[in-house]
């Protein structure tokens, strides 16, 4: 039994598995041709490097749509330093800045799809070779303005906060004063306390005194951390593929090259990609050297970001073989080692743990795409038609509440389950649910689980992973509402041009880019994938 790559119009290549019961690549009666021979991976580096460079000079000409438009908010492309003119100071982007942003995003989708295709058909590609497309497509993003949000720069106003000694779990941005490190992150972070905890800040508030208060170095030391995220996520996914009996290169390509980890951890630079390192490595570590070692990276990762604490809850269910009440004592006793890794990180730092009652700080900004905010719309439409008055907050506030409990129940159900489906994969699901049903959704809350499935995303699950990352990879750039008000702004005829193009974009047949529009390749089906990281 192998599997063929199915192939979707609008992409222009397989996304699909589809079984089918012909040869494999190796098998006597496959074709000498899909047999022999490494693949061509350089056409299709060079699409997705295209593809990046659209979306970067996209983003700069479409200014405060895209990038902060602030003067000083990076070294190019804002007003008063070097190719200030050339940026939009429209709210709505011009035409042909959201055809090369959105355009280049297909194009990064088409190449990325395609390079997963020639990998799975020719098993055995050298890491390193996916490592090197990696680097490549990311360069055009390390140059580039933080894209499609200002959370950096929030980031950069806490750094400032802590490097004085200022709580930044009782103040927001706000106490600077008339600082870039208030102005830049916008008025959402004045007043809002730092959601992140003490390992993050501690680092945050280091590069700041290093970058000797400069807003723009500041910026490119916190770049700097979110590629070593990246890196410790290149360097975990190998070592949790062979353990699952995947291909390295497979998994890799799909953990790390996917334009929503490139742009969301790089990019946007924000701290989920520290923060999924750090947890990727804490389950790679505790696969090959056992499990204390990997709880107190968790625990580090949770220092980041607090959902990666459920790190260190599946570590400690699949610590040891037994009974209901020993896993639970182990899991206890990871609690406790993840606690004084948690204590000695906020007594070094010496900023506590405010952050566990600020953890809800997120949840004041508004994305519009929530399944918990879709419901919260629904039931008061459906309220208003029987002539019940309900408000939306109130009603967002309960849904949220009750998508975090079935969240919390969806994610013990795994944990229970996890000795039996592998705890990794039980792990990656209940992060997807938890970012899903959470009150507030943002693209970078995927790559919490996305990236930690794809050691073990097979067939049906493999799908999954990958039609969510090209949605919010779409998603991710713009609001909802934005997109629609800059179509709107644009008139009639330019609409008509966009839409020209993006059909061209997206239908024009891809196939002298590496095999990437060749069908018919295949590769064999891998055997379940599941990794428990016990002893």
């Amino acid at each position: 039994m192998s599997i063929v790559l199915g192939r979707p119009s609008w992409l222009g290549h397989p996304a699909p598995l589809v079984e089918t019961g012909g040869p494999a690549p190796g098998d006597p009666a496959t074709p000498p041709a899909e047999r022999s021979g490494p693949p061509n991976l350089r056409p299709t580096a060079l699409l997705g490097l295209t593809g990046m460079c659209s979306v970067v000079i996209g983003s700069v000409l479409g200014g405060p749509a895209f990038v902060s438009n602030l003067p000083g908010a990076w070294f190019f492309g804002t007003p008063g330093g070097p190719l200030g003119s050339v940026s939009s100071s429209s709210r709505h982007a011009p035409i042909l800045s959201v055809f090369l942003v959105y355009g280049g995003f297909v194009v990064c989708v088409r190449a990325w799809i395609g390079l997963l295709r020639l990998l799975r058909a020719r098993p055995g590609v050298p890491v390193r070779r996916v490592v090197g497309i990696i680097a490549l497509w990311i360069l055009p993003l390390v140059l580039a303005p933080p894209l499609f949000s200002r959370d950096v720069f929030s980031y950069a106003g806490q750094g400032e906060m802590v490097s004085h000694h200022i709580d930044p779990y009782t103040y927001g941005t706000g106490v600077l004063g008339a600082t870039p490190f208030s102005l830049l992150p916008g008025p959402l972070w004045a007043n809002t306390p730092s959601p992140y905890g003490p390992v993050f800040l501690a680092a945050d508030g280091a590069a700041t005194s290093l970058a000797q208060h400069g807003v723009l170095p500041d910026l490119v030391f916190l770049r700097l951390f979110e590629l070593a995220g990246l890196a410790l996520v290149v360097g975990s996914l190998p070592t949790l593929a062979r353990a699952a009996g995947r291909d390295p290169a497979e998994v890799l390509a799909l953990g790390a090259a996917s334009p929503l980890v490139l742009t969301v951890f790089v990019g946007g630079a924000h701290n989920d990609g520290l923060m999924v390192g750090l947890l990727l490595a804490g389950l790679a570590v505790a696969k090959r050297f056992g499990p204390m070692p990997g709880i107190v990276l968790c625990a580090l990762a949770a220092g980041v970001k607090a959902p990666a604490i459920l790190g260190v809850l599946f570590l400690g269910w699949n610590w040891a073989k037994g009974s209901f009440w020993w896993r639970s004592l182990h899991t206890a006793m990871a609690g406790v080692i993840a606690a004084g890794t948690l204590a000695a990180a906020s007594a070094v730092s010496g900023l506590g743990f405010g952050w566990l009652t600020t953890l809800s700080a997120p949840d004041k900004s508004f994305t519009g795409v929530t399944p918990v905010d879709a419901v919260s719309h629904v039931i008061v439409a459906a309220a208003s038609v029987v002539h019940v008055s309900l408000a939306l907050t109130s009603v967002a506030n309960a849904a949220g509440l009750v998508g975090l409990g079935c969240a919390a129940v969806v994610g013990s159900w795994l944990l229970v389950r996890s000795p039996e489906m592998g705890s990794v994969r039980a792990l990656g699901l209940a992060l997807l649910v938890l970012a899903l049903l959470g009150p507030i959704l943002w693209a970078w809350y995927l790559t919490w689980g996305l990236v930690v499935l794809a050691p073990v995303a097979i067939g049906r699950l493999q799908r999954v992973v990958i039609v969510l990352t090209v949605v919010e990879t779409f998603l991710g750039v713009s609001s909802l509402k934005g997109m629609v008000e800059t179509l709107g702004a644009g008139g009639v005829f330019p609409d008509l041009l966009l839409l020209v193009a993006m059909v061209i974009v997206i239908v024009v047949p891809l196939s002298l880019a590496g095999g990437v529009g060749t069908p018919g390749l295949r590769r064999p089906r891998w055997g379940p994938a599941r990794v428990t990281l016990g002893r």
